[in-house]
């Protein structure tokens, strides 16, 4: 499952057809945040969407936007089928050629997915925002994750939208024993219900 660019690259392949899934506000979840943990992380950067509809959901189509605290804007999109069964996570990653096994979707060859120290992530579709988070400097850590909800609490799009409140907190455990992640890293839970609740 590969996929795209960023609009300020320009795109490696024609553009197929426009497609926008017909998803309700908060229905998609953005749950999990990982950042640049370091150089001699192996993990890579990632950002989890939730799907807290009631049905599966087809995420191709969706843009995931973010938009820096200066306005500078870094637009992603999902352009071929990744379906999210109800109550099922996907974690939006990088490496186009190799992404990591854990990684459902990539989405940029880039290392770099998070792009602003500060800003908004948004979802998304139709030209609806259906989920946003906002963070400040420093909150997205350099070990671990930004993880919202957990199994007992899943991620929830209204208490989701301020990062230093609500269900966020941060993620620095070691992966669980027989997780396929690396030795160097600490991965959080992508893919996963997260481990933590704010």
């Amino acid at each position: 499952m590969l996929a795209l660019v960023s609009g300020s690259l320009g795109c490696p392949r024609a553009p197929g057809p426009e497609i926008c899934p017909r998803v309700e506000p908060g229905e998609l979840v953005i749950s999990e945040l990982r950042g640049n943990n370091g150089t001699s992380d192996e993990i890579g950067q990632y950002i989890e969407i939730y799907n807290a509809a009631d049905r599966t959901v087809d995420l191709q189509g969706v843009w995931i936007n973010q938009i820096g605290q200066n306005g500078a804007r870094h637009e992603l999109l999902i352009r071929d089928s990744l379906k999210i069964a109800a109550g099922g996570y996907a974690a939006i990653g990088t490496g186009l050629e190799r992404p990591k096994v854990w990684i459902d979707y990539a989405i940029t060859p880039s290392t770099e997915l998070i792009r602003h120290t500060a800003g908004t992530v948004e979802i998304e579709s139709c030209d609806e925002l259906i989920d946003f988070v906002d963070y400040d400097p420093n909150t997205i850590p350099s070990a671990g994750t930004l993880a919202c909800g957990s199994a007992s609490t899943p991620p929830d799009a209204d208490a989701n939208d301020l990062v230093g409140s609500g269900c966020w907190c941060v993620d620095a455990e070691p992966p669980e024993p027989g997780s396929p992640f690396p030795g160097i890293g600490l991965p959080g839970t992508p893919g996963g219900a997260n481990r933590c609740s704010g």
